[in-house]
């Protein structure tokens, strides 16, 4: 008997250490795909300049608590996503590759919190599968691109279903404590998170037969890990008495505004064909056949009681991402930042269900995902993240070092101008800040910014919009156009037109640099 449970012993240890290895080596794949195209696709622009100039002012000691302001400009996000970024900004010398870098990794971890949740809920086999898809998922790859703070809320939102899986279907109060905290830096990281309030409540509903929620210390952790990340918030609401705060009961107030929340069924079915087209399929056409394929074999696998329990789970998960969308005309790409997840899952379960019977089959669909990622990953990824992202193509680190260098080799050591046809419009922090960090380190001295800049944003080159007074050597930048409206865009080269003379023209990418004389 003690032989047989040394072997017993030493078999699960060996499975054990094949498991791990196995994981290891798809987050390694994970890794290698994000990966691709580095450092050449390092997306930087306006907003990624912006954190470069405030990470600067923690490092210099001027400590923040409010985060960069949403698109409405009313709410906030979180400031910690700074303090990370603070770090690998420090050790690079102000590099914004080496946060990408990081983030890219980042994100390739999630594999390690994907594994256990599937685990619970459908098995190892169904797990792997999973984390393999997460590891090529196109739209994955596109988080792990985009250098800003919803990039890290993938990892977060995994937490907080990690938690919510333990907690409900194994019982683990820790789950609890787990599911909040995650909730809490979801929040803390990209302020729409707040949807997970809700979805929340909504697991309480749905699972409420199998969870037991007391007023004990259990539940006192429990808020304590929800609050804590939010901490930055409520120091911030407080200075600013309540400002926030009172935004949001406005909206609610405002009865007019209410009452014009809604969503289409085609905006509805263009979420879920875009989830499918970004990790499945890569065909308009075949995403919104497999979503029909999907939903039948999902209503048949739900009324079977053996998995109806598990599937709700990975429903509430789904179906909760959509909700904001029934509060917001937005349809940015991150906004539901972990919903796919839960179609990898489910896709996962039915590959494992079909590796009983036919394994074949069972490979040949993870092949085929496989290479319907890699073909959007290899024509969407060198440019960087997709114009739903940053709408702007093609504005990468390495085009931009390119463009300054270009500039200094012409100005031959001399003074010159430089001015920018930028989005957002005559805002120079994103030139400022290459000049500042990567042209004065390089070449030992910085341009005057030769026209109009927007006061009250970062940026410390020498604005100088007197023509007559500018340097002989000019050049200008013309940024990829998108999201500039065309009158601008037509106004602004008729501007430059009246002053200078375009000697020579530079295509880097997909932006351009004129070699100017004045007039």
């Amino acid at each position: 008997m003690l032989v047989l449970l040394q072997l017993t012993e030493k078999m699960i240890k060996n499975v054990t250490k094949k498991v791990n290895i196995g994981i290891f080596l798809i987050f390694l794949l994970a890794v290698i795909i994000r990966f691709l195209y580095f450092p050449n696709n390092v997306y930087f622009g306006y907003d990624q300049a912006r954190d470069a100039y405030t990470v600067q002012e923690i490092l210099s000691g001027q400590l923040k608590i409010v985060g960069p302001p949403s698109a409405d400009g009313v709410f906030h996000h979180g400031v910690l996503y700074y303090y990370i970024f603070a770090f690998f900004y420090f050790i690079s010398g102000g590099d914004p590759a080496a946060v990408a870098a990081f983030l890219r990794i980042f994100n390739a971890m999630g594999v390690f919190i994907l594994y256990p949740i599937v685990v619970i809920l459908f098995g190892e086999i169904a797990a792997f599968s999973a984390i393999i898809l997460y590891a090529v998922s196109y739209e994955q790859t596109q988080f792990s691109l985009f250098l800003n703070h919803p990039s890290l809320v993938v990892i977060s939102v995994l937490f907080f279903f990690f938690g919510l899986a333990n907690w409900i279907f194994r019982k683990k109060n820790w789950g609890f404590w787990i599911a909040l905290l995650g909730m809490g830096f979801s929040i803390q990281f990209q302020f729409i998170e707040v949807q997970l309030i809700p979805v929340f409540i909504l697991f309480l509903i749905v699972f409420r037969k199998k969870i037991r929620l007391r007023f004990n210390k259990s539940l006192l952790i429990g808020m304590l890990a929800f609050i804590l990340p939010l901490s930055t918030y409520i120091i911030s609401e407080i200075i600013h008495r309540f400002f926030v705060s009172k935004q949001i009961l406005n909206f609610f107030y405002n009865h007019e505004k209410a009452s014009s929340v809604s969503i289409s069924f085609s905006k509805f079915s263009f979420f879920i064909t875009r989830h499918i087209h970004d990790n499945l399929i890569s065909n308009n056409i075949g995403s919104i056949i497999l979503a029909v394929i999907l939903l039948f074999l999902f209503i048949k696998f739900i009324f079977k009681s053996k998995y109806k329990e598990y599937l709700l789970f990975i429903l509430v998960w789904f179906a909760g991402g959509f909700l904001i969308y029934f509060f917001t005309d937005n349809d940015a790409y991150y906004y539901n930042t972990g919903t796919s997840l839960a179609l990898l899952i489910f896709v996962s379960f039915l590959v494992s269900k079909l590796y009983i019977f036919r394994k074949w089959l069972a490979f040949l669909i993870l092949i085929l995902i496989f290479f319907s990622n890699v073909f959007l990953i290899t024509k969407n990824n060198p440019f960087g993240p997709n114009e739903r992202i940053n709408p702007q193509k093609g504005l990468t680190l390495e085009d931009e070092k390119r463009i300054v260098d270009f500039i200094y080799q012409k100005a031959s050591d001399k003074a010159f101008s430089v001015n920018a046809l930028t989005m957002p419009y005559n805002v120079n922090t994103t030139w400022s800040y290459l000049f500042e960090w990567y042209g004065k380190k390089r070449y030992g001295y910085v341009p005057v910014w030769g026209g109009d800049a927007a006061s009250g944003y970062y940026g410390s080159l020498k604005v100088n919009t007197a023509r007559s007074t500018l340097p002989q050597k000019r050049f200008l930048i013309i940024e990829p156009k998108e999201g500039i409206p065309l009158y601008l865009v037509t106004s602004f080269l008729e501007n430059e037109s009246i002053y200078s003379t375009v000697k020579e023209k530079h295509k880097v990418g997909t932006m351009e640099v004129w070699v100017q004389e004045a007039k």
